[in-house]
């Protein structure tokens, strides 16, 4: 079966279907300053047609829910930011964050007490993403990395969760579930049925996992799980999914495939 006839199945029935995506590495490529990061025009347009007619469109990203808004560019669809943490619903104004502000302020708190020179020298940057930290080491060395498994050691001692992604170690507030949590709260009493998902990270395994235990209990009839694969993405996520893609160009050219074929 090819991956159109594969991701047709939204088209059955739109309004009982959901398309959930990843931002970085999915809609667009990964760059080595996240800043200068850019989602194609296409991938607006289209998103913003799918919008309009599916069930339910949104982007699960591991940035701050305003800014993945604000590179996608188009307001009615959902935007979970921060792996979760946050939510923007179509139309929205504010991301609602559902955690202890105690908690929320930890990794700050933590990067504050232990940043220094010395991360600088190693190439370390940080990206202040609210609630969550994120320390990026891509372009540096082995030496780097090893610092930075010794800043996850101490993090975790400190009472944080930590997680891995593409060069960069997330330092998150206990009680986040992360993309999983994300798209079981997404989807939860919407009544959609179909359900296509794409991502390249380890965060996106996650959600694919918890879609797939959501598809094995009844609560979704049927998955479609698209993974961009790459060198530093998890093998498991392109293990287990139905379409695997070289580069987000080609999820690209199936997001657009879906919003012609919704328009016709």
């Amino acid at each position: 079966m090819d991956r159109r006839s594969q991701i047709s199945i939204l088209l059955e029935d739109p309004a009982t279907s959901a398309l959930i995506t990843d931002i970085d590495g999915t809609l667009c490529r990964i760059v080595g300053r996240p800043e200068r990061a850019k989602v194609p025009a296409r991938a607006r347009k289209s998103l913003e047609i799918l919008g309009d007619r599916f069930g339910t469109v949104a982007c699960v990203s591991g940035r701050p829910a305003r800014v993945a808004r604000s590179m996608v560019g188009v307001d009615s669809i959902t935007y979970f930011g921060n792996h979760g943490l946050e939510l923007i619903a179509p139309e929205g104004e504010k991301p609602t964050v559902q955690l202890d502000p105690d908690e929320v302020r930890r990794p700050a708190d933590f990067v504050r007490q232990h940043d220094n020179p010395f991360w600088v020298a190693a190439g370390i940057r940080i990206e202040d993403k609210g609630p969550i930290q994120a320390l990026h080491w891509r372009g540096a060395d082995e030496r780097t990395e090893a610092q930075v498994q010794e800043i996850a050691t101490e993090a975790e001692q400190a009472g944080l969760a930590i997680h891995w992604g593409r060069k960069v170690l997330e330092l998150r507030p206990r009680g986040m579930e992360g993309k999983a949590g994300a798209v079981e709260h997404l989807l939860e009493g919407t009544g959609v049925e179909t359900v296509a998902f794409a991502g390249d990270d380890r965060t996106d395994l996650d959600a694919a996992i918890r879609l797939r235990e959501m598809k094995d209990r009844g609560e979704i009839s049927r998955l479609v799980l698209v993974a961009v694969a790459s060198e530093e993405g998890p093998p498991e996520l392109v293990e287990m999914a139905d379409i695997v893609l070289d580069d987000p160009d080609e999820w690209l050219d199936l997001v657009e495939f879906l919003a012609v074929g919704e328009s016709s």
